[in-house]
């Protein structure tokens, strides 16, 4: 590995602990889609597991994570849990069809060069009425150092991301911007500032605010940190 490949690494596993660390935000995250949530799940790009865990008990769990880096963290983690198992391959290498009542995509599609391969095979992999279950970052024009340093290809439009989950043969349930107040502390951090890492302390100080961050998440507003989406493979 290149230094350079090395830092890359060092840079996205060290924002994903700093993630993990904010429970409040993580469980927030996941009530949006807790009943879109059957009883086989994929976790697709898992990370070092932070959803898979959250989603564990009681289901059955894919956790895929094709980046060599973390998978052994990932593996030692869910060593003693038949119920998860931990696959290293790309979604693409994925073997089978419809076999998954749910798919979590958090933070991850920016990642990936053929994004609409990508959703057309999320659809394949879904059983007829399962649910894709979708968090991207918003606002191409909100792209700064932060995304270049963690790798993303893109920030997405609302309209484009619907019109690529439609072309991927899904039904788009629902699809809003979510949490307004961190589009703002991005634009700064990354775009004004030009850090490469998301700051700890004002994460743990937004984890902390997220019953207030609730309140405002509830009114519909055209801009926000991320785009949230269900989206329906048709039955």
């Amino acid at each position: 590995m290149t230094e350079a490949a090395l830092a890359f690494h060092l840079e996205q596993g060290e924002t994903l602990r700093r993630m993990e660390a904010a429970e409040n935000y993580n469980r927030w995250l996941l009530e949006r889609g807790r009943a879109e949530i059957g009883r086989r799940v994929l976790d697709a790009g898992a990370g070092i597991g932070t959803f898979s865990a959250a989603v564990a008990d009681g289901r059955q769990v894919v956790a895929l994570e094709p980046d060599p880096t973390f998978v052994p963290a990932l593996r030692e983690r869910f060593a003693g849990c038949s119920n998860v198992t931990v696959l290293d391959c790309a979604v693409e290498e994925l073997d089978g069809d419809a076999s998954f009542d749910t798919i979590l995509c958090f933070n991850v599609l920016e990642h990936i060069a053929a994004d609409e391969a990508a959703l057309a095979r999320f659809a394949s992999l879904l059983r007829p009425g399962g649910s894709l279950l979708l968090l991207v970052p918003a606002h191409p024009t909100a792209y700064g150092r932060i995304d270049y340093v963690l790798g993303h290809e893109r920030r997405y439009a609302k309209r484009e991301l619907s019109e690529k989950l439609e072309f991927a043969g899904l039904e788009v349930a629902r699809l809003r911007y979510v949490n307004p107040v961190g589009i703002l502390g991005w634009f700064v951090t990354s775009r004004l500032l030009r850090a490469s890492q998301v700051p700890s302390g004002p994460l743990r100080l937004y984890d902390r605010l997220v019953p207030i961050l609730r309140l405002i998440d509830r009114v519909p507003v055209p801009f926000g940190l991320s785009l949230w989406a269900v989206a329906r493979r048709p039955e």
